[in-house]
């Protein structure tokens, strides 16, 4: 049995190879010109990236307090779906490592501008937790994402 694992670990691609897995967001954050740093989707962000072995990817966040529709969800106004859209960020794909970056070819996102994009990001993997920062929004902050991998 041992020796059947090691031989499915060495088969998994070495760009993605401490990658694979299940993983938790433990932390969402801004961090700011001045190198503060605040909640991005509130103080107990919810999140799952799961990679396979082959490098597919699925990933979640959600802002913790977002609050329910006033009503059926289908008669929401435009308020509510902009409320919506703007505490989430999914997106699929494939993810691999190239040089010191984590790369994301997005098949599909809901922000719909990023579909079909390639986006590089830096990143640090250490034990169980991977970090990684998208590259500056408009107001020069710095998005970063914080995962613990599940056992």
């Amino acid at each position: 049995m041992v020796l059947c694992g090691a031989a499915a670990a060495t088969d998994m691609p070495a760009a993605t190879a401490g990658l694979a897995g299940s993983w938790e967001l433990i932390g969402a954050y801004r961090e700011h010109r001045d190198g503060s740093r605040s909640n991005d989707y509130g103080a107990k962000p919810r999140g799952m990236l799961n990679v396979a072995s082959d490098g597919r990817y699925a990933l979640q966040i959600y802002h913790a307090e977002r609050p329910p529709f006033e009503g059926d969800f289908r008669a929401a106004g435009a308020q509510e779906y902009k409320r919506l859209l703007l505490a989430m960020s999914a997106h699929f794909g494939s993810i691999s490592v190239e040089q010191d970056k984590l790369v994301f070819r997005i098949t599909a996102a809901s922000n719909p501008q990023w579909d079909g994009s390639v986006q590089r990001r830096g990143y640090q993997l250490r034990g169980d937790v991977l970090e990684w920062r998208v590259p500056p929004r408009p107001d020069g902050d710095v998005p970063i994402s914080v995962w613990r991998r599940l056992p």
